[in-house]
């Protein structure tokens, strides 16, 4: 069995399944004392350009950020992260994703 801090790892990073790599994180608890890894802004910004490119459709986008948004486990570098993770994750209350607002998001994850 791989550990939990692998397969956050891999989730964060949007290596493989997002539904099987949720199935692999149902066999821990949900609930735990301290988050086992910190998303920065560097790594974010590594998937938003790949949405960008569109090696990443804005479909799989919000599937990973709800996959992210609220886990116990997961802390982030900065509260900018966590409200766009937020505004990834709920396209229907915060407007659509498009490439225009993700490079906003990049330009903001960049200074």
């Amino acid at each position: 069995m791989r550990s939990r801090k692998d397969i956050l790892k891999d989730l964060v990073l949007l290596n493989g399944s997002i539904e099987v790599l949720q199935r692999e994180l149902s066999q821990y608890s949900w609930d735990i004392e301290k988050p086992l890894l910190k998303i920065n802004a560097k790594t974010f910004s590594k998937i938003l350009k790949r949405s960008i490119n569109n090696e990443i459709d804005f479909g799989t986008l919000t599937k990973w950020a709800n996959a992210l948004e609220c886990r116990d486990d997961l802390d982030f570098e900065s509260d900018n992260l966590q409200e766009f993770l937020f505004e990834l994750a709920n396209p229907e209350i915060n407007g659509e994703i498009t490439k225009d607002r993700l490079s906003e998001f990049l330009d903001v994850l960049s200074k």
